[in-house]
């Protein structure tokens, strides 16, 4: 179990801040969003708003639990939502 050090979940900072981390979290289409991360499908959660504003927690923090769906369309997921996320006011 865990051969190299690596798990299924991770937590990332993504540049934008807090609006880039909830456009992100929106996006996502094979990525579920849950406040619980522990299923066998794959979950994200911005965390600061579940936290609240007096939360020491970085605005702009996003965390993944990846499940068992195939790795190109999780992959294909985040680009495509990042893409979303850096797409703030350009129209």
């Amino acid at each position: 179990q865990m051969t190299g050090g690596y798990g299924g979940m991770l937590s990332v900072e993504l540049a934008g801040g807090f609006e880039a981390a909830r456009r992100f979290a929106a996006a996502t289409k094979v990525f579920i969003q849950a406040t619980s991360l522990g299923g066998v499908e794959s979950l994200i959660e911005h965390r600061k708003p579940v936290e609240g504003a007096d939360s020491p927690v970085p605005d702009a923090l996003v965390r993944l639990s990846v499940g068992l769906e195939t790795p190109a369309d999780l992959l294909a997921d985040v680009d495509q939502a990042l893409a979303a996320a850096a797409a703030t006011g350009k129209k």
